[in-house]
């Protein structure tokens, strides 16, 4: 009797069987970061879409009144005589004020890093403009109007610059911008 081995076993050996899970390891890594790259990308691409449609709004809102601003006398506080828009400059945050075209005296400005608006004519009234998850990094004004003595030379501007970024702290999908607009007055003589 011959008792040979008979070594044409089907099977997986110990190394096989490694390299096996090693590779279906190493796939399975490289599947989990695309899908995480994939929805990064999506986090920030939603982060951006929201912060641009909170700024749209404020500044919608904002230019809508600015556009009609009336030439203000001394009655508002912080504004000029004969002007249509004045304002107080700060290093970050400078502070814009006008007669808005119901003679209510409006000064928008950065409270707690949130646009805010004050109007006043005679009961004085406050509202954010921007919401709590919109942070306001910085907000310039730039006015062009005509001088106090002066009649008009040319239309009364202003120019906005914020620069804002998503409230989210200590996130990896962090936006920040910067938006600028100008808006001219209707006001006429």
């Amino acid at each position: 009797m011959n008792n040979k081995l008979n070594n044409n076993e089907t099977g997986f050996t110990f190394i096989e069987m490694i390299v096996s899970v090693t590779l279906f390891v190493l796939v399975m890594l490289a599947a989990t970061q695309i899908f995480q790259i994939v929805v990064d990308g999506q986090r920030s691409a939603l982060a951006s879409q929201n912060l641009q449609e909170n700024m749209r709004y404020a500044l919608e809102m904002m230019s809508k009144e600015i556009r009609m601003a009336q030439r203000s006398d001394t009655s508002c506080g912080g504004t000029t005589n004969n002007k249509v828009y004045n304002e107080i400059e700060d290093q970050d945050f400078d502070e814009f004020y006008f007669k808005n075209k119901d003679g209510e005296c409006v000064k928008y400005y950065v409270d707690n890093n949130r646009l805010k608006i004050i109007r006043d004519d005679g009961t004085v009234k406050t509202a954010f403009v921007t919401p709590d998850e919109i942070k306001i990094t910085g907000l310039e004004f730039y006015i062009l109007d005509n001088n106090i003595s002066t009649q008009n030379q040319f239309q009364p501007n202003v120019t906005i610059l914020i620069k804002v970024e998503a409230r989210k702290s200590g996130t990896m999908h962090k936006q920040a911008m910067t938006i600028q607009t100008t808006i001219s007055s209707r006001y006429y003589e």
